[in-house]
C-alpha cells in the first residue's frame, strides 16, 4: 500500500511543477505569478491565476474569448475556494497591450487555439499565419 502511495505521488509531483511554470511579467517585479487551471473551450477559456509576493498569496479567475480577443475578469480571492464567491465584472474588455491578460492570454490562447474545421476558418487561420 505505501508503494503504491509512493508511486503515485511520485508521479503527481511533476505533472503538478509542469503547470506552475511562472509567467514573465515586467510591471510586477516583486511578484511571481502561475497558472493553476485551464478548463473550456477557445471562446469561453476559463483561467485561474496565482498570484505571490510581498503581501501574500492571492489567486484570480479570468474568462477569455481567444477569438475575439477578449477578457472577463472574474474576481479574485486569498483562496481557490474563496473564488467562488467572487463577483465578476459584467461585461468583457478587449485585452491591452503590457496587460496581465496579455500575458496570461498568450500563454493559453495559442495553445488552446481552435481548430479549423470549416473552410471559412480554415481560410482565415491561413490569412492570419502569411501575414
Amino acid at each position: 500500500m505505501l508503494k503504491k502511495f509512493l508511486m503515485v505521488s511520485a508521479w503527481a509531483l511533476p505533472c503538478s511543477l509542469a503547470s506552475a511554470e511562472p509567467l514573465q511579467t515586467s510591471f510586477d517585479p516583486d511578484a511571481q505569478y502561475v497558472i493553476v487551471k485551464v478548463s473550456g473551450n477557445p471562446e469561453r477559456l476559463s483561467v485561474i491565476t496565482q498570484r505571490t509576493g510581498l503581501s501574500g498569496t492571492s489567486y484570480s479567475a479570468r474568462q477569455f474569448d481567444c477569438i475575439s480577443r477578449t477578457v472577463r475578469f472574474m474576481g479574485s480571492s486569498t483562496s481557490l475556494k474563496g473564488l467562488a464567491d467572487a463577483r465578476p465584472d459584467d461585461e468583457p474588455t478587449p485585452i491591452f497591450k503590457g496587460s496581465l491578460s496579455r500575458v496570461i492570454s498568450e500563454a493559453t490562447c495559442n495553445s488552446n487555439a481552435p481548430q479549423a474545421q470549416d473552410p471559412i476558418l480554415q481560410r482565415a487561420t491561413l490569412s492570419a499565419n502569411t501575414q
